[in-house]
C-alpha cells in the first residue's frame, strides 16, 4: 500500500484519475510493484528472519558484498585469471623447474608468473549470494605465520584479503616471519606492502625458530581485535569470505568458525571446489573427512556441525580463545594442534561449525616433496600426539597407542597445567564427545575392535597348495600372483594375511585394500589406501559358494579367478562352477558372515 500512495504521489495520479480504465491500469501497476517487492523480501529475508528472532529483532542488516570488486575481478583475463589451469612459458630448463619443486613442493615458477590479485571462480551456493549478515560485526585480526614461503604465493594471500575483505572489519593483518632462512620479501617489497596496506599490516619477526604453533599465539598476543582469525599462508580469499564467518560468532560467542575449502592445484595453480564436509580422525591421529549428515545435507548452505577442524584457517572470538587457554604452546612446530583445539571447542561449552558461504582456495603441496617446516630430526609430532592424548582423550588414549604402539616409549613435558586447566573449564568427557559429536566416525573408525567376518591366508581350491601373495609390491600395483601357502593358514606370513573387516573390504594389516580398477574381463586386482567406501573396495565371500565377489549386492558383482597355470589373479563374471573361481579363507567367523548383509543398505555399505 506505501509503494501505491508513493506512486499516485509522484505521478500526480490521484487529481488526474477520472476513468475507470485509467485506475484499473494503476491498481494493476500497484500489483505489479507489491508482488516484486514481495518477492525481493521473501529472497532476502529469509535467513534474516531466523537471526533476527534469534536476537529479538534488534539488530540492523547489511549486505556485506562488494560488489565493485566482483565487477572488478570478473574483468579480469591471463594466466591463472578466473582460477583456470596454467603451465610455464617454454624456456625454463629442466634442471631449474625440478629444483625449484624441490624447494617448495609446488610449481613455484609458475606461480611467478600469475598475477598476485588473480581472480578466482565463485563457487559459493546461489543462496549465498542474497544473504544478508549483522550490520555490525566484529573487528577482525588476521594472524599469518610464514617460514620460508614463496614470495609470489604469500603476495597472493595477502593481496586476495586486501581486495577481498571488508576494510571496516579488517582491524589489522599480522604477518608472523618464524625466523625464515629465506625471507620471502626484500627491504623494497616489504616496504611497499605497508605503504599499500598502511597501519592495517603489523609484521612480526621472530629471532627464534618457534613453530606454527607458538608462532600464532605470538601473533594473537599481538592481536587487539575482538576476532580473530588464522589462516595459512598459502591461501586465496574470496569475496564476502569474512562476514559469514563472523556471524555464528556473534550469534554464539564460544562458536568457532571454518570456511569451505577449495584446492590450488600444485601443478596448474587451476581453482577446484572443494565440497562441504565434516572434519574428523581415525586412530592414527590422521585427519579425515566423512560427508554431511543427510540434514547437513538437506540444509544447505547453513553452517553445520564439524567434530574437528582442518586447522590451518578458522575464527575464534579473541575472549573465547584466551578463555579455552590458546594453543597448548608445548606442542612443537605443527600437528595435533587441530585436534587439541577441536577437543577444547566441543568439550569445554563451545561449538565448531563449517561455513559453506566462506570459502578459501588452499595450496597443498605435491607429497612426493619432503617440505620440512623445521630443520630437526626430533619426532615432534609423535610428541604432540601424545601429549593431547595424555591430557584430551581418557581412556581412550590407549586405543591410539594400540595403533601407534611407538607412542608409548615417547617422554612429554609435564600436563598438569593442562589438566588443570579442563578441570577449571568442566569439560566433558572424550566420550561425550565421540558418541554425541563424532558419531559417524565411530562408525566408521571403531575405537575397539569388532570380529572379522574372516581372515588369514586366501587358499585356492583348485590348486590347495597356493594362496593369494602380496609379494611385497608397493602401493597401487596390480598384485594377482599365487604362491605356496604358509604353514599356519590362520595366522600366515604377512603378505598372505588378509581382513574381511567390518567395512566389508579385503584389508592388509597396514590399512591397505584389495581393489578392482576396471570393469574389463580379466581385470588385475591391486592393492591401494583403503577408502572405505565400498565401491570397487567392497568385498563379500559366500561360505557355501565358496566364491570371492567384489562389488555391492545391487551393483553386477565379479569374482577373483585363478588361472592356476600361470599363477595369475583376475576378475571376472561369477559362475560357481568353475573350480579356478573357489577359496578357503584360514579362518571364517560364520555366524558374523551370516548377517554381512544386515543393515547394509541403510548405512550405505558403511559410507
Amino acid at each position: 500500500s506505501i509503494v501505491c500512495i508513493m506512486f499516485f504521489k509522484l505521478s500526480g495520479l490521484r487529481t488526474k484519475i477520472r476513468r475507470k480504465h485509467t485506475l484499473l491500469q494503476v491498481l494493476l501497476i500497484c500489483v505489479i510493484l507489491i508482488s516484486i517487492y514481495q518477492l525481493y523480501t521473501h529472497r532476502n529475508g529469509a535467513q534474516e528472519t531466523q537471526s533476527k528472532a534469534d536476537s529479538g529483532g534488534r539488530a540492523e542488516w547489511r549486505d556485506w558484498h562488494d560488489y565493485v570488486a566482483i565487477a572488478r575481478d570478473a574483468e579480469r583475463e591471463g594466466i591463472g585469471e578466473q582460477g583456470r589451469p596454467a603451465a610455464l612459458p617454454r624456456g625454463y630448463d629442466n634442471e631449474t623447474v625440478a629444483a625449484s619443486w624441490q624447494v617448495y613442493g609446488f610449481n613455484a615458477l609458475l606461480s611467478e608468473q600469475i598475477s598476485v590479485e588473480r581472480a578466482v571462480p565463485d563457487f559459493r551456493h546461489s543462496r549465498c549470494l542474497s544473504m544478508t549478515y549483522h550490520k555490525v560485526l566484529p573487528k577482525t585480526s588476521i594472524i599469518i605465520v610464514h617460514r620460508n614461503e614463496h614470495p609470489s604465493v604469500l603476495q597472493r594471500t595477502l593481496h586476495s584479503l586486501w581486495n577481498r575483505t571488508p576494510h571496516e572489519l579488517l582491524h589489522e593483518l599480522i604477518l608472523v616471519d618464524d625466523f625464515s632462512t629465506s625471507p620471502p620479501f626484500e627491504n623494497s617489497l616489504e616496504q611497499k606492502l605497508l605503504t599499500k596496506f598502511g597501519t592495517k599490516l603489523k609484521i612480526l619477526k621472530l629471532t627464534v625458530h618457534q613453530g606454527l604453533i607458538r608462532a600464532r599465539v605470538a601473533g594473537a598476543r599481538l592481536a587487539t581485535g575482538e576476532a580473530l582469525v588464522f589462516l595459512d599462508a598459502h591461501v586465496e580469499a574470496t569475496h564476502n569470505w569474512l562476514p559469514p564467518l563472523l556471524q555464528p560468532i556473534v550469534d554464539n560467542p564460544q562458536a568457532t568458525t571454518t570456511p569451505n575449502i577449495d584446492i590450488i592445484d600444485y601443478d596448474t595453480f587451476e581453482y577446484i571446489e572443494g565440497t562441504p564436509a565434516r572434519g574428523g580422525f581415525d586412530w592414527n591421529f590422521v585427519y579425515v573427512e566423512l560427508p554431511l549428515l543427510p540434514e547437513e545435507q538437506a540444509a544447505l548452505p547453513a553452517p553445520h556441525n564439524t567434530p574437528v577442524m582442518n586447522g590451518g584457517l578458522f575464527a575464534i572470538g579473541a575472549k573465547f580463545f584466551w578463555h579455552l587457554g590458546a594453543y597448548d604452546e608445548a606442542l612443537e612446530v605443527w600437528g595435533g594442534e587441530q585436534f587439541e583445539l577441536s577437543f577444547k571447542i566441543w568439550m569445554c561449552g563451545g561449538r565448531l561449525l563449517e561455513v559453506p558461504c566462506s570459502r578459501f582456495g588452499h595450496l597443498y603441496r605435491d607429497g612426493k616433496f619432503d617440505v620440512k617446516y623445521t630443520n630437526g630430526t626430533d619426532d615432534y609430532q609423535g610428541k604432540n600426539f601424545k601429549r593431547v592424548a595424555l591430557v584430551w582423550l581418557d581412556e581412550y588414549q590407549e586405543v591410539l597407542y594400540k595403533h601407534n604402539p611407538e607412542l608409548v616409549q615417547i617422554d612429554v613435558d609435564d600436563v598438569s597445567k593442562r589438566r588443570a586447566l579442563r578441570q577449571r573449564l568442566q569439560c566433558k568427557s572424550f566420550k561425550w564427545f565421540l558418541y554425541t559429536i563424532a558419531p559417524d566416525f565411530v562408525r566408521k573408525y571403531p575405537p575397539f575392535a569388532i570380529p572379522d567376518y574372516a581372515s588369514g591366508a586366501i587358499q585356492s581350491v583348485a590348486a590347495p597348495q597356493l594362496c593369494l601373495d602380496l609379494m611385497q609390491l608397493p602401493v597401487e600395483n596390480p598384485i594377482g600372483v599365487l604362491r605356496p601357502c604358509s604353514s599356519n593358514l590362520k595366522h600366515p606370513i604377512d603378505s598372505q594375511n588378509w581382513q574381511l573387516t567390518f567395512h566389508r573390504d579385503l584389508q592388509q594389516a597396514n590399512d591397505n585394500c584389495l581393489q578392482v580398477q576396471s570393469n574389463e574381463p580379466n581385470a588385475f586386482i591391486s592393492l591401494w589406501p583403503c577408502h572405505y567406501e565400498g565401491g570397487n573396495q567392497f568385498w563379500y565371500y559366500d561360505h557355501q559358494s565358496q566364491l570371492l565377489m567384489q562389488g555391492e549386492p545391487w551393483t553386477e558383482r565379479r569374482c577373483l579367478e585363478a588361472n592356476v597355470k600361470t599363477r595369475r589373479l583376475y576378475m571376472n563374471i561369477c559362475d560357481s562352477s568353475n573350480v579356478n573361481m573357489k577359496w578357503n579363507f584360514g579362518f571364517v567367523n560364520q555366524s558374523l558372515l551370516d548377517n554381512f548383509f544386515e543393515g547394509l543398505q541403510a548405512n550405505d555399505a558403511m559410507k
